[in-house]
Formats: structure tokens, sequence, C-alpha cells
């Protein structure tokens, strides 16, 4: 079963765990992680620690492993943990601006120990984004495409212009402007066009929609596998 999860953390960890594990409060990242890391090891609670507040979608498999296409995006962080769920609920977490861990969402799974893995999205690609954005808008990512170049386009006169004011060639200056404003002008009302609008909107959603980060969970009888964290 597939639950997508957004959670926020004011401290920059983010746990996974047990729904009744107690969690420490408070706003001092290294006091917490002292609390943090002897329970993550002992398979108790996992966690995901960056340097600075983040908020990250989260798509949990519980009992399941992600489907071999998401090899296209996303690539191993880390490690296999064990992860201890006696009540078989698992909630994910993080920490109000008050230093409250708060459950961002919760899912089911089979009590007991649980082999655990995580994903991350691979580096940013600019031929799979392209396929992905043809797939998604079709027509629609090639006319858009063609807005964006007009930009580009755009920004060579707006250097020219630059140009003769630091070289305060103000006989060039107003052929410059004229070519400025010819030049950004398909762009700027293309760019407010229902059609741009709808496609980049579409994007977006697109964007939001995917996890940051993909997270597995099987059920387990292995004994010896300890539990752990993971910095991002």
């Amino acid at each position: 079963m597939r639950t997508q999860i957004e959670v926020a953390s004011e401290v920059g960890i983010v746990t996974i765990g047990d729904s009744l594990a107690a969690l420490p409060g408070g706003l001092d990242q290294d006091v917490l992680l002292r609390h943090l890391e002897p329970l993550a090891l002992a398979g108790r609670v996992f966690f995901l620690v960056a340097d600075d507040p983040v908020r990250s979608r989260i798509a949990l498999f519980a009992e399941e492993s992600p489907p071999a296409s998401f090899a296209r995006d996303f690539e191993a962080l880390g490690g296999t943990f064990r992860l201890d769920v006696p009540s078989g609920t698992i909630a994910l977490s993080g920490w109000d601006k008050a230093g409250q861990a708060a459950a961002a969402g919760e899912t089911g799974v089979t009590p007991g120990s649980h082999l655990l893995t995580v994903l991350t999205r691979r580096p940013f690609d600019g031929a799979r984004h392209a396929e992905d954005m043809s797939e998604l808008l079709g027509a629609e990512w090639r006319f858009k495409q063609t807005v964006d170049r007009l930009g580009v386009v755009g920004c060579l006169p707006t250097v020219l212009t630059a140009l003769c004011v630091l070289a305060a060639r103000w006989n060039w200056l107003w052929p410059a402007l004229v070519l400025l404003a010819v030049s950004w002008l398909p762009y700027i009302v293309l760019k407010h066009t229902r059609r741009y609008r709808e496609a980049e909107r579409r994007a977006a959603d697109h964007e939001r929609a995917r996890p940051h980060f993909v997270v597995s969970l099987t059920p387990t009888h292995e004994d010896g596998l300890s539990g752990g964290f993971l910095r991002i």
C-alpha cells in the first residue's frame, strides 16, 4: 500500500516510527539527536536529518517494494535498516515552531519488525525532464519551450542596452531600446496567454505531486540487523 505524506520540521529532523513511540521535545537539534540516535540504532525509530528546516513529501510503501519504474527517477540513499512497529501503525513526524513533535500522517503495517529502505531523487537531468514534460503536456510542452526561448532571445538586447549605457553611447541607446521592446513583446504577450499559464500550472502540479523520498517497509524475521538514520 502506498501512502504519500508531506511533513515539515523546524529542526531538520523527520522521524518514521511506531505511532506510540515517545519523541523528545525542543528546538536544539544536537540535544534531540542525543536522544534519538540510541533509539534509532535500537530499531525503535528511524529518522532523516538535515542541517536546516525541511518540508518533504515522502511516499511510504508499506509491505511492498516501489515499482521498478521508480528506478528511473530515484536511487538508493544509504542501506537497509530495522524498524520495530509493535502497534502496527507507522507515523511520520516533524517538530513545529514550539519544539513539539507532531505526526504529519500515519499508515498501517503488520505489527513487528520491518526492513526499511530509502530512495531519494536522482540529480536533475534535462533530457529526462523533457521526456516527462512531453508525455505530460504533449504539444503544450513544445509551445511552452518556444515561449521560453523567446525570453532567452530577449536577454540579448537587454545586454546591448546595458553596454550602451556603460559606454555612454547615447546615440546607440534609442535603437537599442526599440530593439529591446520588440524582442520582449512576443514573450510577454505569449507568457500571459491562457494556454501558457495552463501548461505552467500543470507542470507545477506535477512537480508538487512528486515525492522527495521513497520509503519502503517490508516485514522481516531477520536477526542481527540494526536500525539507524540518514543525513540528507
